[in-house]
């Protein structure tokens, strides 16, 4: 009786170990696999990076002597690897769930692969920078830069594209995939292509809401699908989509508080605050840092390129506003190839991108509306992208082509100067003046031919006013401004080169 009593014991003993071995081996194969795994490809030039990557502990699948490694990871490592500095390419990504949006809609792992393989094909050409990162998830955000010397800012007009604000408006990704593309492919072998890369820094954020981008497309959603970012408005930690989220193209801060919703329940929620949220700050930083002379933030739908503003109050300079809208839209033929792009005022009252950029920075920045749904179809993809490249392409042109720019600097010094610059023709108590450039004191201001007053103000130093600024339709007017301190200045061809 004892033995036996022994024995069931043992017996039971042996039972609950192997449970605790199971209940241990599944949480451990959970917490590396409970995300899709990915064959990677990962480069390890130099030998430290060989060490560096034994503290991942991953699972190896070969080497190639000091080259690489391929391995296969989780979604999280793939994350941590990346931001250590690695250069990865994936070979294989975790299967689309939602088989209801068509396959020309990248995932997200397949955009950051995407970034990857442009920064290590166009090494010279191509800047990546993680700008931020989003407000639930902690993915990062990436802006990429096309430029000539891709590492070295210079001094040289800015033009920035972004796509994606919205959750259910990935086209805008593609669009800006394929200008990257197309800028890289044809550097060296086209001249106008070689020209706007030798002489502009073009900056893209091919999607800026990376959280409800990756929320579309990783769950078996449908129309209307999903707006917002994930902020879990509620606080409870766990992401619901009747009460959670904000609308990101309703949260910059210009006259933030008389558009979007205050309630947190609906899809155009604006936000506790203006800038609220970690992916408008990142969109915020960048465009004040790089000082962008034109912008454009692509959604869809809608066949349209909305300008700032309508019906708030008039710009000072609508007239080269819609002057400009107008002849980028012609260059975009509508998905039925009848007619082109319509243009249409945004409403001023209302916290969105376009109308943050240039009431605050003075950006001529556009919406542009694209296609005909949410999803355009598979087939109809490479019309539309292809049509809004030609629309992007007029305002590289444009930046070229007609205007004011110069330097500011202080006189005995030469040391550039942060200064503003107004046009007094274009001039409003409503609308900010352009600055210069932190780093030269550099400017550059698109406005039509005409005749036009320059006002030049900077702290500390006497405003200077130059009259008489003669701008001729393709030719930029020169300026080196020399500021003193402590007296009154007004010159005029002698501060023209």
């Amino acid at each position: 009786m004892k033995d036996h009593a022994l024995h069931s014991l043992r017996t039971f003993l042996l039972s609950l170990l192997a449970l605790i071995s199971g209940y241990i081996l599944l949480t451990t194969l959970y917490a590396r696999s409970g995300e899709n795994e990915i064959d990677v490809r990962i480069f390890t030039p130099g030998p430290r990076d060989t060490l560096r990557l034994k503290k991942f502990d991953l699972k190896i699948k070969s080497r190639n002597g000091g080259k690489y490694i391929d391995a296969v990871v989780s979604e999280n490592e793939l994350a941590r690897i990346k931001n250590s500095g690695f250069l990865v390419t994936v070979h294989s990504n975790s299967p689309r769930r939602n088989f209801s949006i068509p396959p020309s809609y990248r995932t997200h792992l397949e955009i950051e692969d995407d970034i990857q393989s442009l920064k290590s094909k166009y090494p010279h050409l191509v800047l990546v920078e993680k700008i931020g990162e989003s407000t639930t998830l902690r993915l990062p955000i990436w802006a990429i830069k096309i430029s000539d010397n891709a590492r070295t800012r210079e001094d040289e007009p800015r033009v920035f594209f972004a796509g994606v604000h919205h959750a259910r408006e990935p086209i805008g990704a593609n669009i800006c995939f394929k200008i990257i593309n197309t800028l890289c492919e044809k550097y060296g072998h086209d001249d106008q292509i070689t020209r706007w890369v030798d002489n502009i820094e073009i900056w893209f954020v091919p999607v800026v809401n990376p959280d409800g981008y990756k929320y579309v497309m990783e769950n078996n959603l449908s129309f209307p699908w999903w707006r917002k970012n994930l902020r879990d408005n509620d606080g409870d930690g766990v992401f619901n989509p009747l009460v959670d989220g904000v609308d990101l193209n309703r949260n910059y801060d210009y006259n933030w508080g008389d558009g979007g919703d205050g309630k947190p329940g609906s899809w155009f929620y604006r936000g506790r605050l203006p800038f609220s949220e970690n992916e408008t700050r990142a969109i915020m930083n960048l465009a004040i840092r790089e000082n962008f002379v034109f912008g454009v933030s692509y959604h869809s739908y809608g066949e349209s390129i909305l300008f700032p503003w309508g019906n708030y109050k008039r710009p000072p300079d609508i007239d080269l506003i819609v002057t400009i809208a107008s002849e980028m839209a012609a260059n975009i033929r509508r998905q039925s190839g009848r007619g082109r792009y319509s243009i249409l005022p945004l409403n001023g009252r209302v916290g969105q991108s376009s109308i943050w950029m240039y009431g605050q920075l003075r950006v001529i920045d556009f919406i542009i509306e694209v296609g005909n749904e949410y999803f355009p179809a598979e087939e109809s993809i490479p019309f539309i992208v292809q049509e809004n490249q030609n629309g992007a392409f007029y305002l590289l042109d444009r930046v070229l082509e007609t205007g004011i720019r110069g330097h500011v600097f202080d006189a005995k010094t030469k040391a550039p100067l942060a200064a503003e610059i107004e046009v007094l023709e274009y001039a409003s108590d409503y609308v900010a003046s352009r600055k210069t450039d932190a780093d030269f004191g550099g400017f550059y201001r698109v406005v039509s031919p005409g005749s036009y007053t320059v006002e030049i103000r900077s702290a500390d130093y006497a405003t200077k006013i130059i009259p008489n600024v003669k701008v001729r339709k393709g030719e930029y007017v020169d300026l080196e401004i020399g500021m003193s301190k402590n007296r009154v200045m007004t010159n005029g061809a002698a501060e023209r080169n």
